[in-house]
């Protein structure tokens, strides 16, 4: 990978009151550039110096989160890279699980529960916010417009259990479409995001890995957000959880009878089932695109 990438980790960024999470910020290698990157990532990826202390993470150390960001930056080199912490880690002799309790409600190992409502989207504007303030202060070119929010173009993107974020993301869209007492504020910060990446979706709970709520996805397909389906053997093939594949399927079939732009990719289709292609989906994201 090119050395030129540096990272900054900036620790408790608050976002809605009493939530904070630290972000890992690669800048663009592009200059002048409005599209921001949020990454949420998987169980076990943590910063570098957290993953090398526990035996197991140890051996996946690679997949740190500053190497994610790194990563995500060369295949999207016009994007300033922010990829959220989880606020929570839970550890066990074996392994360690990310729980991202600012923007889902999850158990012990940050299995999720979705609700209607956690504020996760609203949480996510001011962290972002807060950020850009962040970004500000590092002076990256002279294009001060970047650092307004509504200048910005939003790619959302999750990674195995990241992926439960985003499913908390399409329940709050629904909310939001049937709320009354809409806030202008979160409607106008909806329709910042153009582009929502699901990368090989995971979590230890017995379903909803993908949604496939008809109701939710049809407020999702109101915002013609485009989508892009990212899978391997990994978790398509999981035999102890067929539901993944079933649910995945349905997911995408949906969206795409509701006009969705969805674009769904299998890797690696031809090798075994293995924990490395899960995490190399990561590295090969872009290899479909023209």
């Amino acid at each position: 990978r090119s050395m030129g990438s540096k990272i900054w980790i900036w620790k408790n960024i608050p976002g809605i009151p009493g939530r904070c999470n630290d972000i890992v910020y690669t800048r663009p290698k592009l200059q002048s550039t409005h599209d921001l990157l949020i990454f949420f990532g998987g169980d076990v990826q943590d910063i570098q110096k957290n993953m090398e202390k526990h035996s197991d993470s140890k051996k996946y150390a690679k997949w740190n989160l500053e190497n994610t960001a790194t990563i995500l930056s060369e295949q999207f080199p016009g994007s300033h890279v922010f990829v959220v912490r989880p606020s929570r880690m839970t550890i066990t002799k074996h392994a360690v699980f990310s729980c991202f309790d600012n923007f889902v409600s999850g158990d012990t190992y940050g299995t999720p529960t979705f609700c209607p409502m956690y504020n996760a989207l609203r949480h996510l504007k001011d962290l972002i916010t807060c950020c850009l303030e962040h970004v500000k202060t590092l002076k990256i070119g002279q294009d001060t417009d970047i650092y307004n929010i509504e200048a910005t173009n939003l790619s959302l993107m999750g990674f195995s259990k990241g992926c439960a974020v985003l499913n908390q993301f399409l329940y709050e869209f629904h909310h939001y479409d049937n709320d009354s007492n809409n806030d202008p504020n979160i409607n106008n910060f909806i329709k910042l995001i153009k582009d929502i990446w699901w990368l090989d979706g995971g979590h230890n709970g017995p379903k909803n890995t993908w949604i496939t709520n008809e109701d939710i996805l049809r407020s999702f397909a109101k915002l013609r957000i485009n989508t892009h389906i990212h899978v391997t053997p990994y978790q398509m093939q999981d035999k102890h959880r067929p539901w993944i594949q079933m649910e995945e399927k349905s997911f995408n079939d949906i969206l795409q009878r509701m006009g969705v732009s969805v674009q769904q990719t299998l890797h690696f289709s031809d090798k075994a089932r293995s924990l490395s292609s899960h995490f190399n989906v990561l590295t090969d994201i872009r290899s479909n695109v023209q």
